[in-house]
């Protein structure tokens, strides 16, 4: 059993089951398995399934399949063998590896904290031994990671809006590229608040978000029906996409200030 630790204090146990994993779920992680055995041989120690694939509201064709592959050591050249056997599967299968080294997977919680929480809480070990991913997390570093990921959202935004100079066509691209974001983020900002987020749906995720945090998440509702429709004329015909995108960033804001005024209160 993986234990996942806040500061050294038990939080959740890792209770995922490979049931969860559809069966072309299980095919494409199976055939990636083989293709990293392949190219890194005895310098791959682990692959873990992760993500809504071992948590159970994996959703083909939209959803990724979310793979951590700890390695001894890595190259430049077995990456490139990697991308170069693995592309069509990868590409098929909507295939999103984490990869990195024992040594920089053992040191990197405090940057990547929200990952980690994702990692820890809801995983299959494919491959290789579970204590390898026994680690703690603290949430202060998850505060600092939120903050500095939704104040980065707020400058992407504003940087869309400069480069599409009132051309509503590459900023409705931009959206919908963008459908996606949140997922992770809302999930982080959940724990911060010391809410289990396993067995949410991305909906349920965002209604608990809102409730905690005061604040109306309307607009992140829409771009996850965005993921579905792939128009934001079918959200509500009268949205342009500036004015959607003035509601994204409205949004955003007040989520950086909640978190700011975190500072201090979450150990």
């Amino acid at each position: 059993m993986v234990i996942l630790t806040c500061e050294g204090t038990l939080l959740v146990p890792s209770q995922v089951k490979g049931a969860f994993m559809q069966e072309k779920t299980r095919a494409a992680v199976t055939e990636f398995t083989d293709r990293l055995k392949e190219v890194f041989a005895g310098d791959l120690l682990a692959i873990v399934l992760y993500g809504s694939a071992a948590a159970g509201s994996y959703f083909e064709g939209v959803s990724d399949i979310n793979v951590l592959v700890i390695l001894e050591k890595s190259s430049a050249a077995k990456l490139s063998l990697l991308g170069k056997t693995a592309k069509t599967l990868l590409r098929k299968y909507r295939i999103s590896p984490f990869i990195m080294t024992r040594e920089e997977f053992t040191t990197a919680a405090d940057v990547f904290p929200l990952e980690y929480y994702d990692i820890l809480e809801a995983n299959e070990v494919v491959y290789g031994n579970k204590e390898i991913i026994r680690i703690s997390v603290n949430k202060e570093n998850l505060r600092l990671q939120l903050e500095e990921k939704l104040r980065g959202a707020v400058g992407d935004i504003r940087g869309i809006l400069i480069q599409a100079g009132g051309n509503e066509k590459p900023l409705e691209k931009f959206i919908l590229g963008w459908s996606s974001f949140g997922g992770v983020l809302f999930r982080g900002l959940l724990r911060l608040k010391g809410k289990g987020v396993t067995g949410l749906d991305a909906e349920a995720t965002i209604a608990l978000v809102a409730k905690e945090y005061g604040v109306s998440l309307e607009a992140f509702s829409a771009l996850n029906r965005l993921r579905q429709s792939k128009k934001i004329s079918q959200l509500k015909p009268t949205v342009t996409p500036t004015a959607f995108t003035e509601t994204l960033l409205e949004t955003l804001g007040v989520l950086v200030q909640k978190v700011d005024a975190m500072e201090g209160k979450t150990r």
